[in-house]
Order: C-alpha cells, then structure tokens, then sequence
C-alpha cells in the first residue's frame, strides 16, 4: 500500500468514526467531500456564509477528529436556519465527540444537544428524529419517555435517511410496550406527522452533592483545572475520589470561575458542584 493510499484509508476511517460519535451521520458522504471534493472552494464559501459550505466544512473537519471546530462551523450554519447543521449540533452535544488532541474534544451538553436535535426533528430530519427517540429513550437531556421516543422513531420510520433504523428500533422498543402505551404512542405520532409537536420537558442539571466538594478552581490560559475532594481534574479527566462511605468515580466536564460540572459514574446526568 503506498503513501496516498494510506491517507485515503485514514481519512476514511476518521469519517466513519467521527460519524459513529455523532450517533447517525453519513460517513461516505465525508469520504466522498474529502476525496473529490474542492476543499478550498468549500472553505471559502463557508467563510462567505454559505450553510451547506459551513456543514461540508465541519464535516471534514470532524473526519481528521477538530470536533469541536466542527461544532463551531455546524452552529454556523445551524443559526442560519440549516437542518443539517442543526441535526449535527445536536448529535454533538448530545453524544459528545472525540478530538486529538484531547482539546478538540467536545463534552456532551445533553439538555442543549436535545433542543437543536428537536429544532431539526421538527423539519421532519429523519435521522434527528431517531435522536430525539435515543434520547427520550435513555434520558439524555430529558426524564425518559417510552411513548415519546416511540412516536419519534414511528416518524423517523416514514421520514428519508432514518426510515430503515428507525422500523428496526421502534419494532424493538414495540415488545417491552405495553399495549395501551403503544396506543398512546401511536396517536402521539400522528399529532407529530400533522406538526403538533411535543417539546420534550427538559430535565434541570442538580446543584450540589453533600459528598462532594470543590476545594479550589484555577482559570489558566491552556488548562482549567478543578480540586475535588482533593483532586485536581482538568475538563474530561476522570478520578476517583474519596467519599464517606467508600469512594465514587467522578468525571471532570466543565470548569467555570465559580463551579465545576461534572458526571458521577451510576448517575445519568451531570451535577453542578459551586465554590464554597
């Protein structure tokens, strides 16, 4: 295999991989951009304002793993109304995205991933509307909602590029439903496809945890660093801490000047931890 055919091989995996992080993006459509594709000229017009240009951009930009350039560009064109874009922010912050180095990582931001996946699903995106199911499935962002996350994917299963996955998810979702539930998510999937949608009630990120205590913050220029019972993280290092009784395995996300965000293993949403 020579040096070129290298490369093709790289590219092409960094694209299916930045595709599986956003959960359902088109990988061989960012192989093809990257490949064939006038690089250039698609940066230029994304610089001009152009949205399909910006999403082209970010695209290509998360196949090399700069994801949270891409996430820049997506919001870009996502505030020019593009659903593409806005379907990319939100698998961004709702699955976050791995980016090399580590500082090109984008954390996951559930509750704000979940109103620009909505904002997309509500164009009728196929694959948002699969998101919008995977999230009110799991509780991503929201309390979870069996019947909601139903009535998305019976959407995504007639909606263009979520129709196959979205059969094959909702028929799954179908057996652990009981029939009334099913009824219930059947109606609700019709309100959707005539365009009375249902926002779903996004779940409040908790203040505070008795066992858990930010013991200082420092704000430098390449790294934030937090003290958490005495451990010092940085955004997206993981530790265990000690705690009365035994320990718990505590994940860094955000550092503020006055809080810290972060995720502690066997919960499913993040908690607010502020200076003392």
């Amino acid at each position: 295999m020579n040096d070129r055919s290298v490369w093709q091989w790289a590219a092409g995996l960094a694209a299916i991989m930045f595709g599986a992080s956003l959960g359902a993006q088109d990988p061989l459509k960012t192989t093809v951009t990257l490949g064939f594709g006038d690089m250039a000229l698609i940066k230029q017009r994304a610089e001009m304002g152009d949205p399909a240009a910006q999403v082209a951009l970010g695209d290509s930009l998360g196949s090399h793993f700069r994801a949270s350039e891409a996430l820049e560009w997506y919001r870009q064109a996502a505030a020019r109304g593009n659903a593409e874009a806005e379907y990319r922010v939100g698998g961004v912050l709702l699955f976050g995205a791995t980016g090399i180095p580590s500082e090109l990582s984008v954390q996951p931001s559930a509750a704000e991933g979940l109103r620009w996946t909505f904002m997309a699903a509500t164009n009728f995106h196929g694959l948002a509307c699969l998101n919008m199911a995977r999230a009110l499935r799991h509780g991503l962002g929201a309390s979870t909602n069996l019947v909601a996350a139903f009535a998305w994917l019976n959407v995504a299963s007639e909606t263009g590029s979520g129709s196959i996955v979205g059969r094959v998810e909702m028929n799954e979702l179908a057996l652990k439903m009981d029939t009334p539930s099913l009824q219930q998510a059947q109606m609700l999937a019709a309100q959707f496809k005539a365009g009375n949608w249902q926002a779903p009630v996004m779940r409040a990120i908790p203040e505070g945890d008795p066992r858990l205590k930010v013991n200082g913050i420092t704000l430098g220029t390449t790294y934030r660093l937090g003290v958490i019972n005495g451990k010092t993280l940085s955004e997206g290092e993981s530790a265990t801490v000690a705690v009365k009784p035994g320990t718990l395995v505590v994940k860094c996300l955000k550092i503020e000047k006055d809080s810290v965000l972060v995720s502690v293993e066997g919960e499913d949403q993040p908690r607010l931890l502020r200076m003392r």
